[in-house]
């Protein structure tokens, strides 16, 4: 294998600054997107947001970091086929799931980046559905959670910019990308 790019999320501070403020702008069309599920939902176009809705608000957050991360090394494990060893940390402001040394194709690699989004939102809005979560909580919590994975929706981005024989290593760090080596001929 030929390593073809080296990322490194924690230490390099363009990687840290630059998602950062992404998630952070990303808030507003997120925002808007489950402002107007809840609408749909809800019937509802107003919010009464209490103190105590806030206080909900942060620990269901601090809940939902840490279920997107298992749901990474749920899938980290799934397509690692029994051989991936997952670790989980905080680092830099960021919550982490990583699968050091264990190499996964481009496809399940998105699979592994993007469920948690998917996942949660479709969890969230049926929650909301069901009555089971209020639109005041509903709104916020979505759209902070979906702004919380500018990191994996990068990381998506740019595994849609690579050929289907890549593989790709997560590293406690950030991420590698391979070239699969063609056999010798001859």
């Amino acid at each position: 294998m030929k390593l073809i790019k080296k990322i490194n999320f924690m230490e390099e501070k363009k990687y840290v600054i630059g998602l950062n403020v992404a998630g952070l702008l990303l808030i507003f069309p997120f925002s808007m997107l489950f402002a107007k599920l809840t609408q749909l939902i809800f019937r509802a176009d107003h919010y009464d947001f209490s103190g105590l809705d806030l206080a909900y608000l942060l620990v269901f957050a601090f809940i939902l970091v840490v279920i997107h991360e298992y749901i990474h090394g749920f899938f980290f494990k799934f397509f690692g086929k029994g051989k991936a060893k997952v670790k989980f940390g905080f680092k830099n402001g960021m919550a982490y799931a990583t699968s050091p040394g264990t190499f996964y194709n481009r496809k399940d690699f998105l699979v592994i980046g993007l469920a948690p989004f998917v996942l949660i939102s479709l969890l969230l809005t049926l929650l909301a559905m069901l009555g089971l979560l209020s639109s005041t909580l509903y709104m916020p919590l979505a759209s902070i959670h979906a702004a919380g994975c500018v990191g994996d929706f990068y990381i998506a981005l740019l595994l849609l910019g690579q050929t289907d024989d890549i593989l790709v290593e997560d590293t406690e760090v950030g991420m590698n990308f391979y070239q699969k080596e063609e056999p010798s001929q001859g």
